[in-house]
C-alpha cells in the first residue's frame, strides 16, 4: 500500500513539474498561430478559431529575419568553434600536466563560473571601445579564441574531466612512437574526445544563441536574433503598429511577441531532436554527472 502511495505521488510530482516546464512552449505555439483578435475571446485557451500564418510572415519581416539569421549563425558557429578550440587546449593542460599554481589558475577557472557575466563583460567593453571593435563581430571572436567566452569555464571544467579519464597509457604508448607532448595532443588524445568536443560545441552554440546581454554590450544594432527577439516589441510598435489603422491592444501584441519567440527557438529545437542522442552521451562521458 506505502509502495504503491509513493508511486502515485512521484507520478503526481512529476507530472506537474512537465506541466511547468512545457506550459511555457505550449502556450507560444498556441499564440503564434492566432489572429489577434482571439487574445480578446475568453473562449480561446489553446486552440484557435482562426488558424493563420501572417502573424510569423509579419514578425519575419519585422526582425529582417534572413538578414539576421544569417549573422547569428556567422557569429555563433566562429565562437563555438573557437570555444572548442580554446577550451581543449586548457582543459587538456589542467587534467594532464602538473605546474606552478594550477589550484590557483584552476580556481580562477571555477570562478568564471560562479561569477556572472556582467562583471567581465564591463571592462571587455572597455577595452573594445579603445580598440574601436564595438559593432564589429571581433568582439566576440576574441573572448572565445582567448578562452573567456560565454561559460568558457564550464567548457574547460569539462575537458578537464573527460581528458582526465583517459588511460595515461595512451600518451605513454605516443611519446614512446617519438611524438612531442602538442602532437600528442593533437594527434592522440584530441582524436579520442569526440563526444566531449561535440559537448562543449553543442553548449557554446546554445549560449550564443541565447545570449543577449553580451551581444548589447558589443553590439548598438541588432545584429542577432537574440538582440531581435528583446528588442521585438519596439520594432513593431514602429514598423507594424504605428502603420495599421486598428489600433492594437497591449494584449493583442502577444501574438506577435510570441511569434518572434518561436522562430528564435525553433532552430535550437530542431538541432535538438537530431542531435539529442548525442548530446546526452556526450554530457555522460564527460564526466558532468553522476
Amino acid at each position: 500500500m506505502l509502495k504503491r502511495f509513493w508511486s502515485i505521488f512521484r507520478f503526481v510530482i512529476i507530472s506537474a513539474l512537465i506541466f511547468i516546464i512545457i506550459y511555457p512552449i505550449i502556450y507560444m505555439f498556441s499564440c503564434s498561430f492566432r489572429e489577434s483578435s482571439d487574445m480578446n475571446d475568453p473562449s480561446v485557451i489553446w486552440i484557435t478559431r482562426h488558424f493563420t500564418l501572417d502573424v510569423i510572415k509579419e514578425t519575419a519581416v519585422v526582425m529582417n529575419l534572413p538578414e539576421t539569421f544569417f549573422n547569428t549563425v556567422l557569429i555563433n558557429i566562429l565562437c563555438s568553434v573557437f570555444q572548442v578550440i580554446s577550451c581543449a587546449f586548457a582543459g587538456y593542460g589542467f587534467a594532464r600536466f602538473d605546474f606552478f599554481g594550477k589550484k590557483i589558475l584552476f580556481g580562477i577557472v571555477i570562478m568564471m563560473i560562479i561569477v556572472p557575466p556582467q562583471i567581465i563583460s564591463l571592462p571587455l567593453y572597455g577595452t573594445f571601445v579603445h580598440l574601436g571593435l564595438i559593432n564589429s563581430k571581433l568582439a566576440m571572436y576574441l573572448p572565445a579564441l582567448a578562452g573567456n567566452g560565454i561559460r568558457s569555464g564550464l567548457m574547460i571544467f569539462i575537458f578537464r574531466q573527460f581528458f582526465r579519464g583517459l588511460p595515461g597509457e595512451i600518451e605513454d604508448a605516443s611519446y614512446i612512437d617519438g611524438c612531442n607532448r602538442f602532437r600528442t595532443f593533437l594527434s592522440v588524445m584530441l582524436p579520442c574526445s569526440g563526444s566531449a568536443i561535440l559537448t562543449v560545441f553543442l553548449f557554446s552554440v546554445v549560449f550564443y544563441w541565447n545570449d543577449y546581454y553580451i551581444s548589447s554590450t558589443f553590439f548598438n544594432d541588432n545584429q542577432t536574433v537574440a538582440l531581435m527577439v528583446k528588442n521585438l516589441s519596439t520594432r513593431l510598435s514602429m514598423k507594424l503598429f504605428n502603420s495599421s489603422s486598428v489600433q492594437i491592444s497591449p494584449r493583442e501584441q502577444i501574438v506577435w511577441l510570441e511569434a518572434g519567440c518561436l522562430i528564435s527557438v525553433t532552430p535550437m529545437l530542431v538541432m535538438y531532436v537530431f542531435l539529442q542522442k548525442y548530446f546526452i552521451e556526450g554530457i555522460e562521458r564527460s564526466g558532468i554527472v553522476g
